[in-house]
């Protein structure tokens, strides 16, 4: 069925329908902005060149993000060991800075880059879980991405919310307004 609208769909629609997700994926676990142009421009020219792997089963999103996945694995291979997160006590020391006049918007920036920077902690297999939960796939389409069982790809999420959760809990600060609501 979904391999019957792509191929009435023009592949021009594809891509628009698609490229900002792919990209957002691939930027969320690079974090380098050029690579993830990249690879989300590879990943259309890739499809565009195996339209005929797509299953019948297999929905289009899912399929494009597969692609992309495996392009960035590919090129995290090739890749030398990426540089280490930034040092916590300095993170430490400009929280406490800024802390004195903080306004919402301050709190929120503050506490939304202790969560990226602490996102890169976890091993990747944990963060595309989390990305691709965060997106909205289910538990069968992550597993179809990652290239895992479905069990696989629950244990995955699973373990990745519990570390997370462990680590934000550790080394970031949360901001609560009046209500005790999260800022």
């Amino acid at each position: 069925m979904e391999v019957k609208m792509f191929m009435e769909k023009s592949f021009a629609e594809i891509y628009r329908e698609n490229y900002q997700k792919i990209l957002l994926f691939i930027y969320s676990l690079s974090t380098d902005r050029g690579q993830a142009e990249d690879i989300a421009q590879e990943t259309f020219i890739k499809a565009y060149r195996s339209i005929s792997s797509l299953r019948e089963s297999s929905k289009i999103s899912v399929w494009l993000n597969r692609i992309a996945y495996n392009l960035f694995l590919d090129l995290k291979r090739k890749k030398s060991p990426p540089l280490l997160p930034i040092d916590d006590t300095l993170l430490t020391e400009k929280l406490a800075d800024l802390r004195k006049s903080i306004t919402l918007e301050a709190d929120q920036q503050i506490m939304s880059e202790c969560v990226q920077n602490k996102l890169l902690l976890l091993p990747e297999s944990y963060r595309t879980a989390l990305l691709l939960d965060a997106q909205g796939y289910s538990n069968r389409q992550k597993a179809e991405i990652m290239g895992c069982s479905l069990e696989n790809a629950k244990i995955r999420l699973h373990r990745s919310r519990k570390k997370l959760k462990e680590i934000l809990g550790r080394d970031c600060t949360f901001y609560y307004d009046e209500r005790n609501v999260l800022c």
